[in-house]
């Protein structure tokens, strides 16, 4: 989204910060709203017109689905991810992602097939396995910074 709904956040945040929060008497309140903060916050880092977000996630799909073809080229294996057309909307990135996740869910399934040679499921794991700490990484660079200690004393 352009820079309107980031400053949105950011009011909402500063006026909970400085307005709302000195303003409540009880711990368990502020807690709360420290709560809200914390989702404003994981709202605004995630928020974009841009493919920024749900481009990296595709990226890592596509780069898992490269990596695994030559391994998968005589099998018959699940399909393997798609690359996402240029000029996508949001949503329709966003539906080429839930695709992709669940070919990727239906290869972690295959992969435990007991007809497979183990060095070649043992592979196809190491791949899997990359992807996934891959997603995790974007996923946590990407959340709010957590405030547990705000939330469970109400104050800063």
């Amino acid at each position: 989204m352009n820079s309107s709904l980031h400053r949105l956040i950011d009011g909402m945040v500063a006026t909970l910060r400085e307005e709302v929060i000195p303003q409540v008497g009880s711990e368990f309140a502020r807690g709360q709203a420290f709560g809200l903060i914390y989702m404003l916050n994981s709202i605004r880092l995630r928020a974009d017109w841009s493919p920024a977000f749900i481009g990296e996630q595709l990226a890592a799909q596509y780069a898992l689905s490269e990596a695994l073809r030559p391994l998968l080229l005589d099998m018959q294996a699940p399909e393997l991810p798609q690359v996402a057309a240029s000029g996508l909307s949001g949503h329709a990135l966003e539906a080429v992602r839930d695709d992709n996740d669940r070919r990727i869910c239906a290869l972690i399934e295959w992969s435990e097939s007991p007809k497979l040679d183990a060095m070649r499921v043992e592979a196809v794991e190491t791949l899997l396995r990359q992807y996934m700490d891959r997603q995790l990484k974007w996923e946590l660079q990407t959340s709010a910074k957590p405030m547990f200690a705000e939330m469970s004393n109400g104050s800063e």
